[in-house]
């Protein structure tokens, strides 16, 4: 999923400083929750048939607005181009490893509660795959949990 948009926060700090206060990139994505919803508990996503990747995949925590969902990202790359980082607060510990030349395999160390999440391959690239850990619904006409 990519961003609905970017917007920088400190832009205006970073070009009166000449670049020597970093400002940072905000990446909004649309809708309050992701169609992919889990159970609360540790996460094991699995990315497969991949050639390779540009680094290692990362869980990121996304904070819910208004109608949409917002990573906070990490600094600017060079002169105002629009690339998000994660903040290391937003990070979830995670242990990635590679059983096969075309599959990742990424665990979260621990369970991970209530929220809205998201998959990142590699630390700069805003285009990702969402998801959010809810309760089991009591509710039987509902969807369960982790059908989407």
């Amino acid at each position: 999923m990519m961003p609905s948009k970017t917007r920088t926060k400190g832009g205006i700090t970073q070009s009166l400083s000449y670049g020597a206060v970093r400002g940072s990139v905000v990446a909004d994505y649309n809708g309050e929750h992701a169609a992919v919803q889990i159970k609360p508990g540790r996460v094991v996503i699995c990315i497969c048939r991949m050639i390779s990747l540009p680094a290692d995949p990362l869980i990121v925590r996304l904070h819910p607005q208004k109608g949409m969902r917002e990573l906070d990202g990490g600094k600017l790359a060079v002169l105002g181009a629009k690339m998000a980082e994660a903040t290391k607060s937003d990070l979830i510990p995670a242990d990635v490893s590679h059983p096969d030349s075309n599959t990742w395999l990424v665990r979260s160390q621990d369970a991970l509660p209530e929220g809205e999440y998201a998959l990142m391959i590699g630390a700069q690239n805003m285009a990702i795959f969402p998801f959010t850990i809810a309760a089991a619904s009591n509710d039987p006409s509902g969807p369960a949990a982790g059908s989407h």
